[in-house]
């Protein structure tokens, strides 16, 4: 049957149908293995959160394609693609964390029992915080480095690093892994994903998923209106900073103009103080009362 589509899993909607079902949670177990420092045995039997793919999610501009999941220890962990990196981005991804890790915690519990939270953000494009491929963030004690606790942990997964490397030069075995899926998930060329798999079962699963999507025509449209809606964000968001710019532009000139318009009444007010002093000068007025009744300084009236 032929391919109707080629698929990258930078698409939120393929990235969920590939890590996000019941049939790939060894996938999904394989890619967290090489993203954490949690142990193999500790990640397996894992459980998905919000397995379905509900239509609103997917056809609302708003809905958000993300792969949710529990661990053993009752960890919480949330996988979101990112194509775009923006300004307002870490901002984000701390305010979900927090509501992530809070609405865990019921009536009347106490503290001890909200679990540990992870966020794991893969980028497209455009993340600036630093140049490295995969970065963690915790919170840390300023001066001696000291961990204040494991529970806030941010992941940020930066696939145009792997677009930079034409080859694969980590000596590690896990910072290997890591990059060969990343590469995997920023492809949307099959050759280089078949030429990835072939040294790992996983991938080939994975890649099985792909090839069953890239032949229906439902699977199509769903993806198709997934790149739709990112097409369609990055579009807002050009329009919404050109607007920025000629509202600031405006904005300016008018200020200008408002300025201009104070400095004229203060220069013509100054020039009419001048004329009322040389008239007070010419009647043989006192000096006090002349600098009283016009502000003028007395080496300005001495200059008429």
């Amino acid at each position: 049957m032929q391919k109707l589509f080629k698929i990258t899993l930078r698409n939120d909607y393929a990235f969920k149908r590939v890590f996000g079902v019941e049939e790939n949670k060894e996938v999904l177990q394989d890619l967290l293995e090489c993203i954490l420092d949690i142990q193999p045995e500790d990640i397996a039997g894992l459980e998905l959160l919000d397995k379905e793919f509900h239509k609103d999610s997917i056809s609302d501009k708003t809905g958000v394609l993300d792969v949710k999941l529990r661990l053993k220890n009752n960890t919480i962990i949330d996988i979101e693609i990112q194509n775009r990196w923006n300004s307002e981005f870490v901002q984000r991804t701390i305010f979900y964390w927090a509501k992530m890790y809070t609405e865990n915690l019921k009536t009347s519990e106490v503290y001890t029992k909200l679990p540990k939270c992870i966020t794991i953000n893969i980028v497209g494009e455009g993340f600036d915080l630093n140049n490295l491929l995969h970065s963690e963030y915790n919170v840390v004690e300023k001066h001696l480095n000291d961990r204040l606790s494991d529970e806030l942990e941010i992941h940020f997964l930066n696939l145009a690093k792997v677009k930079e490397q034409d080859e694969n030069t980590e000596s590690d075995e896990k910072k290997k892994k890591l990059y060969n899926w990343l590469k995997f998930i920023e492809t949307d060329d099959k050759e280089v994903r078949s030429m990835l798999a072939e040294n790992s079962e996983m991938m080939r699963k994975a890649n099985a998923t792909i090839e069953v999507m890239e032949m229906s025509p439902k699977e199509k449209w769903l993806y198709e209106n997934r790149m739709k809606y990112e097409y369609d964000k990055a579009s807002w968001k050009h329009v919404g900073y050109q607007r920025g710019i000629e509202e600031g532009i405006l904005q300016g000139e008018i200020k200008g103009i408002e300025r201009g318009i104070e400095q004229g009444f203060a220069d013509g007010a100054h020039q009419k103080a001048l004329e009322t002093a040389r008239l007070m000068k010419q009647a043989n007025c006192e000096l006090d009362f002349i600098i009283q009744m016009t502000g003028l300084s007395k080496e300005e009236i001495e200059k008429l």
